[in-house]
């Protein structure tokens, strides 16, 4: 008996939620302290992450999947810019620190941490492999556009960030070794990217459990809070979806990208709201509720597919 994508959504949701549970509290009894927090943030994007991502490209290659990379690519720097220019615009009247947040999370959604492993869980490794290829577009965003909301950016930082990130390594690492035809790696290499992989889900769950218990200051009263949740985990998701089914695309790829689309605010937007001087306990706000209630709606967004 096949399932749907809402039944593996809302079973892999309440495996999630208790993982994100577990992070909230061991973060609240003192066990991950916000040292610690960042150590496994490190750990999951260095290491953790590359590791799960050059395991998604050890699939046999086919016209059909480099087609699926291409046209995913292409639809992700289209919504990148469905992003940038829907950001200028649905928040007017908020004051210069709060609209940076506004923007940034707009543009940068927490695709990376919580979208790998949820659309991995739904699609397998391809649905992990298209999402790895959709976020190089959002982190060239990230860093040019996006950081320059709160700070001076120029191009020789952002090439730099990007031929030096970890994700961006194992992604052509992953093609490398696809494109050589996936030879048979070393016995112990291959159990230790499998076993690195696997730890994926959950300590990426810990990670923003941990930093969910450590946002202050939750105003549940702030109209532009739930309009900005509203925005990116309801309109932006349904108007991608909209825009891709006029499109002749391979559904998976559609897929992918409108659950890409419908992820939570980026913890980054707490990070850079606070070292650059934004209003930092409203980043925290946008992050938190639109993290929690994304465990309603991504469910939803199965639902269209």
């Amino acid at each position: 008996m096949t399932t749907s994508p809402f039944e593996t959504m809302a079973a892999l949701q309440a495996q999630l939620f208790l993982y994100i549970i577990a992070g909230f509290v061991l973060t609240r009894i003192g066990t991950i302290t916000p040292a610690g927090r960042k150590s496994l943030s490190d750990l999951l994007i260095n290491f953790i992450l590359p590791c799960n991502i050059i395991c998604s490209f050890q699939i046999d290659l086919t016209v059909g999947i480099l087609a699926s990379c291409g046209v995913m690519i292409a639809v992700s720097l289209g919504v990148q810019l469905f992003y940038l220019l829907s950001s200028r615009v649905l928040y007017p009247g908020a004051s210069p620190g709060r609209l940076a947040c506004l923007r940034y999370a707009t543009v940068c959604s927490n695709a990376g941490f919580l979208g790998i492993p949820i659309i991995g869980g739904v699609y397998g490794a391809m649905g992990t492999l298209l999402t790895s290829v959709l976020l190089i577009p959002q982190r060239v965003v990230m860093w040019s556009a996006g950081l320059s909301l709160f700070t001076r950016t120029d191009g020789k930082s952002v090439l730099k960030k990007l031929a030096t990130h970890p994700c961006i390594v194992a992604v052509l690492i992953g093609f490398v070794l696809m494109l050589g035809g996936n030879p048979s790696l070393p016995g112990p290499l291959q159990k230790a990217l499998s076993g690195a992989s696997g730890a994926t889900t959950c300590l990426s769950m810990l990670v923003i459990g941990s930093i969910l218990a450590g946002a202050e200051h939750i105003d549940l009263k702030d109209r532009m809070m739930w309009w900005y949740t509203l925005v990116r985990l309801v309109l932006i998701p349904l108007a991608v979806f909209a825009i891709l089914s006029l499109l002749p695309i391979d559904p998976m790829v559609r897929g992918v990208m409108v659950l890409a689309s419908g992820m939570p605010a980026g913890s980054t937007t707490a990070i850079l709201a606070a070292r650059y001087d934004g209003d930092a306990p409203f980043a925290s706000c946008l992050v938190f509720v639109s993290t929690l209630l994304s465990l309603i709606t991504l469910p939803v967004l199965c639902l269209l597919l």
